[in-house]
């Protein structure tokens, strides 16, 4: 039977143990059990670690958080079929609306042959352009030169294959097809179109119209076709994409003023401003 150990003599054994285990094992010992940091502590060390994680996100002016900034170039209104004063001001409405874009309407001036606010096309990202058979003054002519050279993207609706009476050769050279010929612009009203898969058509599959599409000349080898018209008397393409001078652009050649109410052709356009801005 072990002898019970007086009081005093416990004690002694276990301060002893303590610091033998104490010597032989210091570092076990010490992490055995881990600092606590108070709540209050914590919570100040996670603040301080935010502003650093809050820089890090783009910048409110970076190109992909930014609104994108769109002029609408209205030279149509006295077609009524088209009325592009009303049309392409209900667009903007709905580009402001669904789709947060900064837009400003320059209608045409016959007084002065020219676009009102002309200017702001250059400070524009991007341009809807739906115009026909106009003859801009050479301050206007200049400023639109320079913006289809500035590598900026833009739409082109409908007769903007035929806009410019003072810039012939504008449908084949930025465009990309020769629009008309010895039959005349007109192809008759389609029956069918057909669409090749592109970003642009997102969520736009229920568009279709009866109007009548324009007759073009072969497409340049850099033409994209993504729809085509087709009657009786053939096929023509009705929509196109290209890269002109570094620049994105999309051809629409449709837009009557009932087409270009439905959700589904504005949607179309919406998408098209995204992708000729790359964004």
């Amino acid at each position: 039977m072990r002898p019970r150990l007086r009081p005093d003599t416990q004690a002694h054994h276990r301060q002893r143990a303590k610091a033998l285990n104490e010597t032989e094992h210091p570092l076990e010992t010490r992490t055995m059990r881990p600092r606590l940091v108070p709540l209050r502590d914590f919570l100040k060390l996670l603040t301080c670690a935010l502003p650093a994680t809050v820089s890090a996100a783009p910048a409110s002016g970076d190109k992909a958080t930014r609104q994108l900034r769109v002029c609408l170039v209205s030279g149509a209104q006295d077609s009524k079929p088209y009325s592009t004063d009303d049309s392409l001001a209900a667009l903007a409405r709905y580009l402001e609306t669904e789709h947060k874009m900064i837009c400003a309407l320059l209608p045409w001036d016959a007084a002065s042959a020219g676009f009102k606010g002309i200017e702001k096309l250059l400070e524009a990202d991007a341009a809807v352009f739906f115009v026909r058979r106009k003859t801009p003054n050479p301050h206007n002519l200049d400023v639109l030169r320079r913006f289809f050279a500035s590598g900026k993207g833009f739409v082109a609706l409908r007769s903007t294959s035929h806009a410019w009476e003072n810039w012939p050769d504008f449908d084949a050279k930025v465009l990309g097809a020769k629009y008309g010929g010895a039959k005349g612009g007109n192809f008759g009203n389609v029956e069918k179109l057909t669409r090749k898969p592109h970003p642009i058509w997102a969520g736009t599959e229920d568009f279709d119209t009866k109007c009548d599409i324009y007759r073009y000349g072969p497409v340049a080898p850099d033409v994209q076709v993504l729809m085509e018209g087709e009657n009786q008397n053939g096929v023509m393409p009705v929509a196109w994409t290209r890269v002109h001078r570094g620049a994105r652009l999309f051809h629409f050649a449709l837009g009557y003023a009932y087409d270009m109410e439905k959700p589904s052709f504005r949607r179309i356009v919406a998408n098209a401003l995204r992708w000729v801005s790359e964004k």
